[in-house]
């Protein structure tokens, strides 16, 4: 339930469109916003008045790319195959543990990415049953992909016949893409992943789109028409091209979009997630290796791999030096670009959502686009520009207080002081 009448006053307000206004007031009744004003309001006696003394009031944030079971492990995360790093209990309890940590990073939306086993579904239904307390959620499906692609769990472990593949589900013609879409909607998933091609991060990226015009087609003209999303794992020039012309909802990586690619994306009005953070620890994790010494007991056939390490690596490196200056022409251009990464892998804890939108601005993006990244165009990726992202009347009260501004310095996103989420006071 709401906390009945709320009244924020003396508030430094970004209202997630890239403005601001100091001395601000907004009022919350009930799940949303009734009022919001320049100037001082009469609260009345029944409102709780909550004086913010110049602190930051924004909306709250949205991470549109989230592993909700990607995290800490028994057996220490170590698998052939994503998403069989745990058991499924387990993984269900990391996937709440990170919902709450989400939450209390004033994170008040996420949208997920792939993960096995109706992880994200059951996480979904309990926090609207009040099981799990988190962010509201678009759950994510199976990772869908060609049999036989590079990330196919079946070619590194076919040989132990574990049927199981993790968070991958592979998959031949326009018939099977389109029932697994049927399927993974009708369970209750509202946004379909893809996998295009290999790359992004680890892996130099191939100019590549796996599936069929067909394959491609049946996903999204099915996904659509039961109203989910799809969005796509998409490193490589030709598939964001033909993502954004096939109907893809979210693009994520997009490590080697060019002017082709954006104006593709414009014209679909698709979004973006760089998800940048991952490539730059990978990258820097790299740089501590001693590339002198083998990985594993020196043979006739060790330098040719050491070779090939340190190939594989360069290519990676100029993949994302690659993204890097295209970038600020994405921003310039008027792509709407979102948050959200690969977390919960050891050099990416979740709650370390800052670092990214640090990421960002050190390579040419202002912090107050990030802000607008983060809370806009965040909604506007979920389909719910109408009810979350800025800070209007009518609007759902999702909102959080920060000690400092975020629009001056991102960094002080980490000092959030109050998460109120449909008029709720949760942190």
């Amino acid at each position: 339930m709401s906390d009945g009448r709320l009244v924020f006053t003396n508030a430094h307000l970004l209202d997630g469109k890239g403005g601001s206004t100091s001395g601000a007031s907004v009022s919350v009744e009930g799940d949303r916003i009734a009022v919001v004003s320049e100037a001082a309001l009469e609260t009345g006696e029944a409102a709780r008045v909550v004086d913010l003394a110049g602190k930051t009031l924004m909306p709250g944030l949205v991470q549109c790319h989230v592993h909700t079971g990607f995290g800490p492990t028994p057996s220490g995360g170590v698998s052939p195959i994503l998403g069989l790093e745990a058991s499924a209990p387990f993984m269900g309890m990391i996937a709440a543990s990170n919902a709450r940590t989400a939450l209390d990073c004033g994170v008040t939306s996420i949208i997920g990415s792939s993960n096995p086993g109706g992880l994200d579904i059951a996480l979904k239904e309990a926090m609207v049953l009040g099981v799990v307390e988190g962010p509201r959620m678009l759950a994510c499906t199976h990772e869908f992909m060609t049999t036989g692609e590079q990330a196919d769990g079946d070619n590194r472990s076919w040989f132990m016949q574990i049927g199981n593949k993790g968070l991958v589900r592979s998959m031949t013609g326009a018939d099977e893409f389109r029932r697994a879409t049927r399927e993974e909607v009708g369970r209750g998933c509202d946004i379909v992943k893809l996998s295009i091609a290999r790359g992004h991060g680890s892996a130099p990226a191939w100019d590549v789109n796996y599936l069929t015009d067909a394959e491609l087609d049946a996903v999204v003209s099915t996904a659509h028409e039961r109203g989910a999303l799809v969005r796509a794992h998409c490193p490589s020039r030709i598939g964001v091209i033909e993502c954004a012309q096939g109907g893809v909802d979210i693009i994520d990586h997009a490590d080697m979009i060019d002017d082709e690619g954006i104006e593709a994306v414009l014209a679909a009005d698709a979004t973006v997630a760089p998800s940048m953070l991952w490539s730059e620890r990978f990258l820097a994790f790299a740089d501590s290796w001693d590339h002198s010494q083998a990985p594993f007991p020196i043979s006739e056939g060790f330098p040719e791999k050491l070779e090939q390490t340190l190939e594989r690596l360069a290519a990676v490196r100029e993949d994302y030096e690659y993204t890097q200056k295209m970038l600020p022409r994405m921003q310039s251009a008027g792509v709407r670009l979102v948050l959200g990464d690969d977390y919960g892998f050891p050099m990416m804890p979740h709650g370390d959502y800052v670092s990214e939108m640090e990421v960002y601005v050190g390579h040419g993006i202002s912090p107050a686009d990030i802000v607008v990244w983060g809370t806009r165009n965040g909604a506007e990726a979920m389909g719910m520009g109408d009810d979350l992202g800025t800070i209007q009347a009518g609007k759902l009260a999702d909102l959080i207080v920060v000690d400092g501004d975020p629009s001056e310095n991102i960094s002080v996103l980490r000092n959030i002081e109050m998460v109120v989420k449909d008029g709720v006071v949760v942190r």
